[in-house]
């Protein structure tokens, strides 16, 4: 079921055995809080006025409209760019593999933080690229061990290109990399010869609305970023950019070319329209809103069903979609996956987003899509699985014991 290559990290469907099922398995925004009726305006008056530019052809570049939307989002978060460094995508996962195809070259070696969102492993390795884990430590990636790390692998023969991280709100864990280690690590990484791949879905959705800067931000000529539409508006508009290094954009420009031909200039210029009348604030505002109570409402629930000193062991994330739960003597999740769906409740397994399946005592929840009302009997029916998995271990144990 969960093969090395396959490209979706976001399955619920794995999971929909009915209509009462409570899904925290799909990593979904919530597009409720989209303005339907203002955007519905704003696309008729773009079909009646331009809707023979819009659905044309249209060049590897970003529409000179969008620009100032994408800069804008990204100085939100100390980001710096220039329209000639940004690549237009079709939402991150294809700059994933935009980025194996043109930037590396087929049996290199790409280190990634672990656990890892599974579509990036699946682009580098569609890639022909091979994947190790970066070294880390409590505190996320570890800049101390990264220079050994590199060399160790160069000296066996590995030819160690790039390091891909997502370093904000990351997913699966919801972990954030600190402001301190940011900096150590881009030292390193310059040190170790490495490209830094930077993956920033979430980074704007901290409840608090505090942001932390960008690897990008901090060294742009180390770094390819990756920014989408998709969580701080919508997925069903597939649209996203590649902010690259100077030397690296026309590269990247022609392998998207390659790829896709050319971006929708429909949805170029719809989203520009977007932010030219209304800007990013108040839909931003509002999900982050909504994604902190839900996450407060999910996090509240498991503290209630499975208290705070028990095997299983979580962080409350500042931000972001997801809860990452561990079991702190070992569980098989992916065989509890299948129990807690008979009791209609569904999560995304551990091992899933391992690089080789490791992870396996572990489980991801996303709250960003869950209905507020029923998060809670969500969480009461699989804490209920997991206690009842617990009680069967326990009797097993006693039962070799005896």
């Amino acid at each position: 079921m969960w093969t090395d290559v396959r490209p979706a990290a976001e399955m619920p469907q794995l999971f929909e055995r009915g209509g009462d099922l409570i899904s925290f398995a799909g990593g979904l925004p919530d597009l409720d809080l989209l303005p339907l009726k203002e955007l519905s305006e704003q696309m008729g008056r773009l079909m009646r006025l331009g809707g023979r530019i819009a659905l044309q052809y249209s060049t590897p570049h970003v529409a000179k409209a969008l620009v100032p939307a994408i800069t804008d989002l990204m100085a939100r978060e100390g980001g710096r760019t220039d329209a000639g460094n940004l690549v237009p995508t079709a939402g991150s996962q294809m700059g994933l593999l935009a980025i194996g195809l043109g930037v590396a070259a087929p049996g290199e070696t790409v280190l990634c933080q672990t656990p890892a969102y599974p579509g990036a492993a699946a682009a580098f390795r569609t890639a022909g690229l091979r994947l190790h884990g970066a070294p880390e430590d409590a505190e996320g990636l570890d800049p101390q061990a990264l220079p050994a790390t590199v060399a160790r692998l160069r000296a066996e023969g590995q030819r160690v290109r790039m390091l891909y991280c997502n370093p904000t709100f990351q997913n699966p864990t919801g972990a954030t990399l600190s402001t301190e280690r940011r900096h150590q690590l881009l030292d390193a990484a310059r040190e170790a010869d490495l490209l830094i791949v930077e993956d920033n879905p979430y980074g704007l959705l901290g409840f608090d609305g505090r942001t932390v800067q960008t690897l990008q931000g901090i060294d742009p000529e180390h770094v390819i970023h990756l920014g989408t539409f998709s969580k701080v508006f919508a997925p069903g508009l597939r649209c996203g950019w590649i902010a690259a290094p100077a030397p690296l954009a026309e590269t990247l420009r022609r392998t998207t070319e390659v790829m896709a031909l050319s971006p929708s200039a429909f949805t170029q210029a719809a989203l520009a329209a977007f932010h030219a009348r209304s800007g990013w604030d108040a839909l931003i505002d509002a999900y982050r809103e909504r994604y902190r109570e839900r996450c407060g409402l999910m996090a509240d629930a498991l503290e209630d069903e499975l208290g705070t000193d028990g095997p299983w062991q979580w962080q409350r994330p500042d931000g972001g979609f997801y809860l990452w739960l561990r079991h702190t003597a070992g569980a098989d999740t992916r065989r509890l996956a299948l129990a807690a769906a008979e009791q209609g409740v569904s999560f995304v397994p551990g091992g899933h987003f391992g690089l080789d399946g490791e992870g396996g005592d572990a489980l991801r929840l996303a709250f960003s899509n869950v209905p507020r009302g029923r998060i809670a009997e969500g969480v009461s029916r699989l804490a209920a699985v997991l206690r009842g998995a617990e009680a069967a271990a326990a009797a097993d144990a006693e039962g070799r014991a005896v």
